[in-house]
């Protein structure tokens, strides 16, 4: 296999030393700051083979998790840049990714991509804009077409109740998604909202899931899409009773316990986004080129991958240790030109 050219690496070795400026990179590379960001701008790092490559490792049973990732940029002069909802009941001036993973519960999550995904204000044919359940099938069938194994999809509420419902049946994959209180389902003949609905089973009438501290119950439901389960799941915090949602495609062969697992894997995505901005520099890149901030967010994905490959071979060690450990092998492959006993972009 030929050595992948040396931007990419030098790119990794410098996010895993934790440089995110271009003037941070000219050591770990042949070029200058200024060809760096022209090289960065000119094509794409991305490859046919990445989805393939990135799920090669991912634990037996892993379910596919989507979901988007808010990266703020104070530049207006950024190509791309919008304002995008933060996750903090606020809207904030930056680019938006669309990110998947692999997850099990109990194992480390294995991230397949981070994709820029455009407003519909800023929609060329190039980077054409779709809704967020538009953009949930276009990622699935991109990943059904690499062959990555999925046990199910575990998806927030922003991806379409209903049209997620019908993708489910047609392409026979069991989805596990977060609904809204005001959802509308008929159950045992009544019309009603899944607020009104859980006020019929308040949690001493769940069941206790000592495992995670939950009280939830499964209920068979019904929309025009046709019928599902939902899960009335009550959990504590700051000592009151708080309640959310769940709706599941899955059998009745499965347990509640397995969805609650499964549930709390997705947790893994959260885990994969705050490691990517406070280790790996995601938004700190002030290229001004989609295709730049794309790439930098390609070698992001890498560099977490060498950090797993660590985690593996070190069972126990801490993520931060592992990040310091992978960059030490990423310097010796990049600095010293010693190959490793797989190249740095077969890390994980």
């Amino acid at each position: 296999m030929p050595r992948t050219p040396s931007l990419p690496h030098s790119i990794i070795t410098a996010q895993l030393n934790r440089v995110t400026s271009l003037s941070g990179l000219v050591p770990y590379s042949t070029l200058r700051k200024s060809a760096i960001s022209k090289e960065m701008a000119r094509d794409s790092f991305e490859s046919t083979e990445d989805l393939q490559r990135r799920a090669r490792n991912a634990p037996d049973g892993a379910f596919l998790a989507i979901d988007f990732v808010m990266v703020p940029h104070a530049a207006r002069t950024m190509e791309g840049v919008n304002y995008h909802y933060s996750g903090q009941a606020q809207t904030r001036l930056g680019h938006q990714f669309t990110s998947a993973a692999l997850v099990r519960f109990g194992e480390d999550p294995v991230p397949l991509l981070e994709r820029f995904k455009v407003s519909q204000a800023l929609h060329t044919e190039r980077y054409p804009y779709r809704t967020a359940t538009q953009e949930m099938i276009h990622v699935v069938q991109d990943c059904l077409t690499a062959g990555v194994p999925m046990a199910g999809l575990l998806l927030d509420g922003e991806f379409g109740r209903d049209a997620a419902v019908t993708f489910s049946r047609q392409h026979q994959i069991p989805v596990l998604i977060r609904a809204k209180a005001n959802m509308t389902v008929q159950f045992e003949g009544e019309s009603l909202t899944l607020d009104a609905l859980s006020r019929q089973f308040p949690p001493e009438r769940c069941h206790l899931y000592a495992e995670f501290g939950w009280r939830v119950r499964r209920l068979p439901v019904v929309r025009e899409v046709g019928g599902f389960d939902v899960l009335i799941v009550w959990r504590k915090l700051h000592g009151e009773w708080t309640r959310f949602f769940l709706f599941s495609m899955f059998g009745s062969d499965v347990t509640v316990r397995s969805l609650l697992r499964a549930w709390k894997a997705r947790w893994g995505i959260e885990v994969i986004h705050r490691f990517f901005k406070q280790n790996l520099g995601l938004g700190r890149c002030h290229c001004r080129t989609i295709q730049a901030q794309e790439n930098w967010v390609w070698c992001v994905v890498e560099a977490f991958r060498a950090v797993l490959r660590v985690r593996r071979e070190v069972p126990g060690v801490t993520w931060r240790a592992a990040q310091q450990q992978a960059a030490l092998n990423a310097e010796k492959y990049v600095l010293t030109g010693l190959e490793q006993d797989e190249p740095l972009l077969e890390a994980a």
